[in-house]
């Protein structure tokens, strides 16, 4: 960085901070009223040992490291709150901190719909980190989520309505929820109990994303295809040929199965079958309109997504900016002025009213921008106040005299425990897809636009040649299906791993038809059409391996075409981060006096293998994972993460392999022991380590008394763990 260029970079920092602090003081202010009125008084400043601690929580959801700690903790600049808030809100690990934030709430999965949705589900995941990571405004991100059409490896952001693939209701009530914190899903079957919503203003709403197909199983002009299919059916000879067909059919729809989002204006809304309000008869047609705010209304034809989307995000909207202003306070201080955050009616009054409205003008004029939002509220004093302990029952007010004491979510738990086995825990990752998807998605995309070059005739002509190849193993492949179905019923495995790679065998056979007949004068066109050149011969088919055939799909070879290659900067870019973290790596070792460099290196690189951050792992976390212990949403539901004390938590911390993980050899805790002198010193780096702070007189009392009668410094640790100090954000 050159001297201009960091000059620049300083004094927009200084900028930001400043404006920052001013908005932060008008909070106060306001706050400060609210407390006058109500004869409270502010919780006392916290200390810079409970703040900085805090703040690794909140910010980049861990806590900060012994270095990271004392480098705050010495420091003597007066601004160094503000900008510890401004270096943290610029690290990769606010972007996964808030990627969990956004996950529950979008139930974010690696694996949606029970695998239904592999082929977008990773793509939107990474789509979703790298929106939080450019700090894409909050309205923008939601007009992309919400006018998201096209194919998967075009437009990732499909992923939104991918999530509820088929069930463009449900959506609707989820989307409603989300970005308006209104629960509008009991009016999907009659007016609504508690609410005004009425079963008319739900479906309303519900034909603006309605014409949006997600469960195509096919390509374009399949369905044409196959009503030709069903009129050569009704043709005596030509009965055989079409016998298999809709085997190719549903074969053919492999390649592109689960991955286009489309608008279909044929699709249009009615009103079930059992409608009993006067207002329409059941099954009529529905026309799209909002249901508050702005009336807006338009054809079912026409682009009703898109009017959709600038509706819902306006800044006119009564409740869009409302709800993630709620939302981000909620996250910040632990509780919203509006609670519950997602059942806001006409008659919700926030706690503290000139706040809110405040709240809601401040992320306007933000333009909503999430992160300089966040920097306002993580600047306040009442943010720096300390915790108010006093528990917050349901219903009853809080006037934010201080943030709430809480304790970790899942991911911070998890995440501390990852920094306190790695001495640095945010190391370089390459963002976005790995190269084995980046592989997926470019076959996919190719075969996709290539067989959508097809016309329906041609696809039956195709199709009627492959299907001699099923008719070909029918009685074969009868004969070992029926033998399969015997060794289910006889629970005979090596039986049944057998009778399937013979079953896969006969229909990779069989399937050589439609690479033949179908996909491969189709991979042509598209090579001519990109090229303007004729296609060069195919590529011979190569039978698979006996471990090939062991997986569920075996990609065939088709000839390369220009742009349907896999972007060479993955795996350029994903070795550039492995030789970054080696440079990280032999930089700790010489910082830290490691003596064997090479034994260090070998558990760096096991650590980054075993421990990476909860943001890099699926998403939810596997079943049985330390962070599914934790309380992690499952993400099946909106924003279902239990933080609440729980008996497999606590027997996780008293009981699993956790406590020996973080005191191996080359761990941040044990470097950080091992460099204590004495009993004394051992005593403060724990302290400092686990809760950022010394110990007290009377803990360094307790723990003389303890040592003396035989408890170690792995005891100590070990209680402390399991202590309320470390589990809560304090």
């Amino acid at each position: 960085m050159n001297s201009l260029t960091r000059t620049l970079f300083l004094t927009l920092a200084f900028a930001l901070t400043a404006n920052a602090t001013d908005a932060s003081r008008q909070i106060d202010a306001l706050l400060a009223q609210d407390w006058q009125q109500h004869h409270l008084t502010a919780n006392p400043s916290a200390s810079d040992e409970t703040l900085v601690r805090r703040l690794y929580l909140d910010i980049i959801g861990r806590i900060p490291t012994l270095q990271e700690a004392q480098a705050f903790l010495t420091s003597t600049d007066k601004d160094k709150r503000a900008r510890l808030i401004d270096h943290l809100l610029a690290s990769e690990g606010y972007s996964q901190r808030m990627f969990h934030f956004w996950a529950d709430l979008l139930r974010v999965q690696t694996r949606a719909n029970s695998g239904q949705g592999d082929m977008t589900s990773k793509p939107y995941l990474e789509h979703v980190k790298q929106r939080i990571r450019e700090n894409m405004p909050y309205d923008a991100f939601v007009r992309e989520l919400l006018t998201a059409q096209g194919k998967v490896w075009n437009n990732p952001a499909i992923g939104y309505y991918m999530r509820d693939i088929g069930m463009p209701l449900d959506n609707l009530a989820n989307t409603t929820r989300v970005f308006l914190g209104t629960r509008i899903e009991c009016a999907q079957c009659h007016n609504h109990p508690f609410d005004k919503w009425t079963q008319m203003q739900f479906y309303q709403m519900a034909a603006f994303t309605y014409p949006l197909e997600t469960n195509f199983t096919g390509i374009s002009q399949q369905k044409g295809a196959f009503e030709l299919m069903v009129q050569a059916r009704k043709k005596p000879e030509l009965e055989a040929s079409t016998r298999n067909m809709g085997r190719v059919f549903e074969n053919l729809g492999d390649f592109v199965r689960y991955s286009k989002v489309q608008a279909l204006p044929t699709r249009l809304l009615k009103l079930p079958h059992d409608y009993q309000y006067p207002d329409a008869k059941p099954k009529d047609v529905i026309y799209p309109l909002t249901m508050l705010g702005k009336s807006v209304k338009c054809e079912p034809t026409g682009e009703t997504t898109k009017a959709f989307a600038e509706w819902m995000t306006s800044p006119e909207n009564p409740r869009f900016t409302l709800v993630i202003a709620n939302r981000l306070w909620k996250k910040v201080f632990g509780a919203g002025l509006i609670e519950p955050v997602d059942e806001i009616l006409d008659s919700t009054v926030a706690s503290n009213p000139a706040l809110m409205k405040h709240l809601e003008q401040l992320m306007r004029e933000n333009r909503y921008d999430v992160k300089s939002y966040l920097r306002t509220l993580f600047n306040t004093q009442a943010y720096q106040n300390e915790a108010t302990r006093t528990e917050l029952f349901p219903g009853e007010v809080c006037h934010f005299t201080g943030p709430l004491l809480r304790r970790m979510s899942a991911e911070q738990i998890y995440d501390s425990f990852v920094t306190l086995i790695q001495p640095t825990p945010d190391l370089p990752r390459r963002h976005g897809i790995d190269s084995e998807m980046a592989q997926k998605i470019v076959y996919r995309g190719k075969l996709s636009d290539a067989l959508d070059l097809l016309t329906s005739q041609e696809i039956f002509d195709g199709a009627a040649k492959a299907s001699d190849g099923y008719e070909r193993i029918a009685a074969r492949s009868k004969v070992l299906r029926d033998q399969y179905t015997a060794a289910q019923k006889a629970k005979d495995k090596p039986l049944l791993d057998k009778l399937n790679l013979e079953i896969r065998s006969l229909e990779f056979v069989a399937r050589t038809g439609i690479h033949d007949y179908v996909v491969v004068p189709a991979v042509a066109r598209l090579y001519t059409q990109k090229t303007g050149k004729p296609a060069p011969p195919p590529i011979p088919v190569k039978p698979p391996t006996l471990e090939e055939l062991k997986k569920p799909g075996q990609n065939r070879a088709y000839i390369d075409i220009p742009g349907y290659d896999i972007d060479q900067a993955i795996p350029r870019e994903e070795k550039a981060a492995e030789q970054a973290r080696e440079v990280i790596f032999r930089d700790e070792a010489k910082r830290l006096h490691i003596t064997d460099a090479d034994a260090y290196l070998k558990a760096r690189r096991s650590q980054v293998k075993d421990w990476p951050r909860a943001a890099d792992l699926e998403s939810p976390a596997p079943r049985g994972h330390y962070l599914r212990e934790f309380g992690q949403s499952d993400r099946d539901l909106i924003d279902n993460a239990n933080s609440d004390a729980s008996m497999p938590q606590a027997l996780v911390l008293m009981n699993s392999e956790l406590f020996e993980s973080i005191l191996k050899p080359h761990t941040q805790l044990r470097i950080n022991l091992a460099a204590a002198k004495y009993p004394d010193d051992q005593l403060t780096i724990v302290y400092q380590t686990l809760l950022s702070r010394a110990p007290t007189t009377a803990e360094k009392a307790a723990w003389s008394q303890a040592s003396q009668s035989g408890l170690t410094i792995e005891d100590l640790i070990f209680a402390l763990i399991n202590t309320q100090q470390f589990i809560f954000v304090r």
